[in-house]
């Protein structure tokens, strides 16, 4: 068992308690026993993809719990803004200038920009301009420039198993999921198949940028967003 899955399987003890529920309650999440769930918090079975979706649908952080950063969610305003319907054609349009106003105000805010914020606006830069979205471990390995051998080798997988997770035709578990994210910056939610996959990205950017320059960002969204509605 590598480092970084003990550790995370420290946190997922942590969090469970902290929640206040039993390994019996947990375990009925995934529809297994208190015997089985035991096995995979003392790492005798390794927590599966289909578990770990489970638990996100419950509300777990499983971002948290995998990379030990919590998930943030953007304010209200913004939300209600980025939510309204618009015409599919203006969608694109949407996405890119919001891209270009997070990278704006990233830097305005003076931050380092980590891994995992380079992975995040590169993945909404190519779905802006991509309507026909692949998968989210084919765009990343795109962002990083690297052919699927390299990448499969890097992830210590077989290059038929890695061929399938590109498709989606076979899944990652919690440890492949941290080798990906430790590799790439690819935060595990955007590969457990969550809903709404670009405002999720847009949160997480959206909450590294300075409240005082939220504000300023906030009017532009507003008048983006009503000139392509009208």
């Amino acid at each position: 068992m590598c480092d970084s899955y003990e550790k995370f399987l420290l946190r997922f003890v942590r969090y469970r308690r902290q929640k206040g529920m039993t390994q019996e309650e947990t375990g009925c999440i995934l529809g297994i026993n208190q015997s089985q769930f035991s096995k995979l918090e003392l790492g005798k079975v390794i927590i599966s993809y289909k578990d770990l979706k489970a638990l996100m649908e419950a509300g777990w952080d499983v971002d948290y719990l995998l990379t030990g950063k919590k998930s943030l969610f953007c304010g209200p305003e913004l939300n209600k803004m980025i939510s309204l319907p618009i015409e599919e054609k203006g969608k694109g349009e949407l996405l890119s200038v919001l891209v270009w106003l997070l990278e704006q105000g990233i830097d305005k805010s003076s931050i380092n920009i980590s891994f995992e914020t380079k992975c995040e606006l590169q993945i909404l830069k190519k779905r802006a301009k991509d309507k026909d979205s692949k998968t989210i471990l084919h765009e990343v390995r795109q962002i990083i420039g690297m052919a699927q051998i390299p990448m499969s080798e890097k992830l210590g997988v077989n290059i038929k198993k890695y061929r399938m997770l590109e498709k989606e035709q076979a899944y990652p578990d919690a440890e492949l999921l941290l080798r990906i994210y430790e590799e790439t910056g690819c935060k595990p939610s955007l590969l457990l198949g969550i809903a709404h996959i670009e405002e999720k990205i847009i949160s997480d950017l959206w909450n590294q940028i300075a409240p005082d320059v939220q504000k300023k960002i906030l009017p532009l969204v507003e008048q983006v967003v009503w000139f392509l509605k009208s």
